[in-house]
């Protein structure tokens, strides 16, 4: 596979690629992967841009939308929005808040230090709280940045502090993740491989033909019926590789038992669920509903 980069001066970067898997040229507008045209292999890139070109109206009125509903998600709590001083963001584990230091803080060589400390909000052993929830973590978070680091508001600040997220969003995936779809599949009895976490931009988990389970770091930012329905789903994987009625009709009994199960536990985000369930109308309720719950996050 071949590629050039248009920068657009007022759309920004495109990408452009000749595959001999296409048979047509294709533009796809990707809210996270951004903007690429599929040129076959016989033609010319000359030909993707006038393609492109002549679609430019249309691409703008994507972009609009997907800016729309990005900007909805951050609001609702559902994306990460923009990084700089105040920003806040939850997981199952930590509350984290970040931070920009006084310039006391920057090294003399001008080299950006960025440090994060962890204190305990609440020790869930003397509680006896058995469910985990973004809206109540067991521990808080600071990132901290000194003041010589880019503006507040600046891309390339809040690519610096998103390194710094996905570090955390990894470590506690690692920590809860592992652990947590070991606890279904005894409760399920279910086989497998290993389980990898894994920063994908485009899914929230895999099942491979080995048995081997790979889970995207962001399900740590999921409330837990939801975070269990991505592990339940790659489960059913597990017997049925497809997507077909026998995969469906498992991954709904799975869900409607771990729904039972955690509505034991007090969560009322639970509570909203069983809720929705029993309004919906679909053959496969329990399903459909956290479906549509996984949908309305974005992924960092």
């Amino acid at each position: 596979m071949k590629e050039k980069i248009y920068n657009d001066p007022d759309i920004g970067e495109v990408r452009f690629r000749k595959t001999s898997r296409s048979r047509r040229i294709n533009l796809r507008v990707h809210p996270s992967r951004g903007i690429s045209v599929s040129i076959p292999w016989f033609m010319r890139y000359d030909d993707g841009m006038r393609f492109y070109l002549q679609k430019r109206d249309w691409v703008r009125s994507v972009l609009a939308r997907q800016k729309e509903r990005q900007d909805s998600a951050e609001q609702a709590g559902f994306a990460i929005p923009p990084l700089h001083d105040g920003v806040v963001v939850s997981t199952l584990l930590s509350r984290i808040t970040f931070v920009r230091d006084t310039p006391a803080a920057a090294r003399q060589d001008g080299r950006l230090r960025i440090s994060i400390s962890t204190e305990t909000i609440e020790d869930v052993q003397d509680t006896g709280r058995l469910f985990l929830s973004p809206d109540r973590p067991v521990s808080e978070k600071t990132v901290r940045y000194p003041d010589n680091a880019p503006a507040e508001g600046s891309e390339a600040l809040s690519e610096i502090l998103r390194n710094a997220l996905l570090k955390i969003l990894r470590d506690e995936a690692k920590t809860l993740l592992p652990a947590r779809f070991a606890l279904l599949a005894s409760r399920y009895g279910f086989r497998y491989g290993t389980v990898t976490i894994k920063h994908n931009v485009s899914n929230w988990g895999s099942c491979s033909t080995r048995g081997n389970i790979n889970l995207n770091l962001n399900l740590i930012r999921l409330p837990e019926p939801v975070c269990d329905y991505v592990l339940l789903h790659e489960m059913a994987h597990l017997r049925h590789p497809d997507h077909g009625g026998d995969f469906h009709d498992l991954l709904e009994r799975l869900c409607a038992d771990n729904m039972s199960r955690l509505s034991a536990l007090g969560d009322p985000y639970v509570t909203e669920i069983i809720r929705l369930a029993g309004k919906s109308r679909a053959a496969r309720p329990w399903s459909h509903v956290l479906e549509t719950q996984v949908k309305k996050f974005r992924l960092v």
